[in-house]
């Protein structure tokens, strides 16, 4: 791949998980209100929001110091990131006009920050700059922790009801 063609595929690839990061913002402050009435729910969204508009400014960061750090964007990844945002894209405008149940929505938010992580943690194996791999490795953790706490709130959801109020 020449060196222009690597370039151009980096930057898109950068652009496209700024983009992902704030889909998945758009998405979960979109649940936060949502299921308002819903503390624990309401909360964990919102939480879960900031953190991936933080994600967002790390790749704008990432972005903007581009040409001081090597790195490598296999085109598959390329093509993996634009996978995810149509998909992310197309999950927004379904949820947006059919409110899923509390289970689903927290559901599918698990499958997606697992594909995230995924994302993230092959990118990170492309990265000669230490601290640009320190920044993809400590995305995919935070990927994996929002997994944890989707998680956890989802089998309390599975709770009978009764156990939830005691």
């Amino acid at each position: 791949m020449s060196e222009m063609t690597a370039g151009m595929t980096r930057k898109l690839f950068l652009e496209v998980c700024m983009g992902i990061e704030g889909l998945c913002a758009d998405l979960y402050h979109c649940y936060s209100k949502m299921y308002e009435d819903v503390p624990e729910a309401a909360d964990l969204w919102k939480k879960t929001a900031l953190e991936e508009e933080n994600h967002q400014k790390q790749f704008a960061l990432a972005f903007r110091l581009m040409k001081e750090a090597e790195f490598e964007v296999p085109k598959e990844s390329l093509k993996r990131a634009y996978v995810i945002h149509h998909k992310l894209m197309n999950l927004i405008v379904h949820v947006k006009s059919n409110k899923p149940d509390l289970l689903s929505a927290v559901s599918k938010a698990v499958e997606m920050e697992e594909k995230l992580a995924d994302l993230h943690v092959h990118t990170a194996l492309n990265f000669k700059e230490e601290s640009m791999q320190k920044l993809f490795k400590s995305l995919s953790e935070a990927d994996h922790d929002h997994v944890s706490d989707l998680e956890r709130f989802r089998t309390i959801l599975y709770l009978p009801h009764s156990e939830m109020e005691g």
